[in-house]
């Protein structure tokens, strides 16, 4: 079990996912960024997530496994904006 999941990019693919893995109990914890607010806010009202972060960054910091769900074209600056919350051991994974 992981204690957090961060999950970037709460729509259909990134809430999906993080929805699995609570239903499934293979995670305590959810924290979720999009970068549309009402997108994390409705993530957060279906319980897809238990808390919304104020950026990328933030979702991931203190996560022990992370899954990217945005475009494509958006991985590498996603990647890049939150290399400093990445830990030791970190499994992060990308879907977009």
């Amino acid at each position: 079990m992981y204690n957090q999941l961060g999950v970037i990019g709460c729509g259909l693919m990134g809430g999906s996912f993080a929805l699995a893995l609570k239903r499934a109990g293979l995670v305590k914890r959810v924290v979720g960024y999009s970068k549309s607010p009402s997108t994390t806010d409705l993530a957060k009202r279906l319980g897809v997530i238990d808390v919304a972060a104020e950026s990328a960054l933030l979702a991931v910091s203190g996560s022990d496994i992370v899954l990217v769900a945005v475009p494509v074209g958006a991985t590498g600056a996603t990647f890049g904006a939150t290399r400093h919350g990445n830990k030791d051991g970190l499994l992060v994974m990308g879907g977009g």
